[in-house]
């Protein structure tokens, strides 16, 4: 009979603050994430990004009338059809409601995943709108890497650099 072995320990951490406020910043600490090189990953390869935007319809007498989300994999996409959606009279038409649109920013939710090692040590790191996700590392000297630049960046709850 063959018994499983043990080959690695998967941890998790995650990290909440407070809401990063528009898609620019956001863009801006992916773009960061994405280019730096203090915390010595040997492989750090960029995965999807989700942007969703809500988009609120009202009829003529300003009652709600329904909504929709959409979802895009880049932020120029998200900005191109959230303005679209919200922006035009077809759309509104389209709706059903004949009125105006409008978005409600509060529903907005970005992400960004990547897959990373530093030495033999692999993960994941997520972030998102609300918080940022270390998954499946085994070492604390990763979540120690990952943390300290993560300190460097005012959206993400730490110091600016």
């Amino acid at each position: 009979m063959a018994d499983f072995i043990e080959t690695s320990k998967s941890r998790n951490a995650k990290r909440t603050y407070d809401k990063i406020a528009d898609a620019d910043t956001f863009e801006s600490v992916v773009s960061a994430f994405a280019a730096d090189s203090t915390m010595g990953l040997t492989r750090k390869e960029a995965g999807a990004e989700t942007y969703k935007t809500r988009i609120d319809y009202f009829d003529a007498a300003g009652e709600d009338k329904g909504y929709l989300n959409f979802y895009a994999s880049d932020k120029t996409a998200y900005e191109d059809m959230a303005s679209l959606l919200k922006g035009t009279e077809a759309a509104e038409t389209a709706a059903g409601v004949g009125g105006s649109a409008s978005t409600d920013s509060t529903e907005d939710t970005w992400s960004a995943k990547f897959s990373c090692s530093l030495g033999e040590d692999t993960f994941t790191v997520t972030i998102t709108r609300e918080y940022m996700l270390v998954n499946g590392f085994e070492l604390d000297e990763t979540l120690a890497a990952v943390e300290t630049w993560a300190d460097t960046q005012t959206a993400l709850g730490g110091q600016s650099a």
